[in-house]
């Protein structure tokens, strides 16, 4: 059939689509920081109302991808091979934040990640002055993991995909470029998440009820 301009338009017009920059995501903050300050410089701000204050902040996310892993098997035993799945593997989402003008949000991430593993210490605002050693330990998963929602609006503001993920923490807190010659750009924290499984809010496979 000849492509037609019109029945294109006509679907768009019927079925509207979807901006990619409509969108919020919210991060309970884990068990493991929840309810602590964070002390920058002897500025303390409460961890729970940065994590509300990022809602706005997170400039670029990546919804979650899946990968279905298979094997090569032989249809009959002998002769062409085809494609069969056996696991599925989830993409770590990619997330890129502008930083307050304190970098609070950058230190949230930073705690964050070294709550996960203590790979260094502290140190007081003086200059090399460290005040207490890493312990190179591993906390429990149920303490440093959480939950995170990734909501799509349409262009209404009607909120039509929620994608929950489960069990997330950053694995990934990523350089951070500085220039004296980018003038104009603004600092950004660049996270990985990881997370066990993820489901799409109200999304299900149901079977009609044949009717007689």
């Amino acid at each position: 059939m000849p492509f037609n301009i019109n029945n294109f338009k006509t679907n768009l017009e019927d079925y509207g689509y979807l901006k990619s920059n409509s969108f919020q995501v919210f991060i309970q903050p884990p068990a493991i920081m929840f309810g602590n300050m964070l002390n920058s410089g002897g500025n303390l701000s409460q961890l729970n109302e940065l994590s509300t204050l990022q809602t706005f902040r997170i400039d670029q996310v990546k919804v979650p991808g899946i990968n279905l892993a298979s094997a090569d098997v032989n249809r009959y035993g002998a002769g062409p091979t085809q494609k069969q799945p056996y696991n599925a593997q989830f993409t770590e989402v990619q997330m890129s934040i502008l930083s307050d003008n304190e970098a609070s949000i950058w230190q949230y991430w930073y705690n964050w990640v070294r709550a996960i593993y203590e790979f260094n210490g502290t140190e007081s605002s003086g200059f090399g002055e460290i005040n207490r050693f890493p312990s190179y330990l591993s906390e429990y998963k149920s303490n440093f993991s959480t939950i995170m929602q990734i909501v799509m609006y349409d262009q209404e503001g009607n909120a039509v995909q929620r994608i929950n993920l489960y069990e997330a923490f950053p694995t990934s807190l990523r350089e951070v470029p500085l220039a004296w010659a980018d003038d104009d750009n603004l600092v950004k924290i660049n996270v990985s998440i990881a997370y066990t499984d993820y489901t799409i809010t109200s999304s299900v496979l149901e079977n009609p009820i044949p009717i007689f």
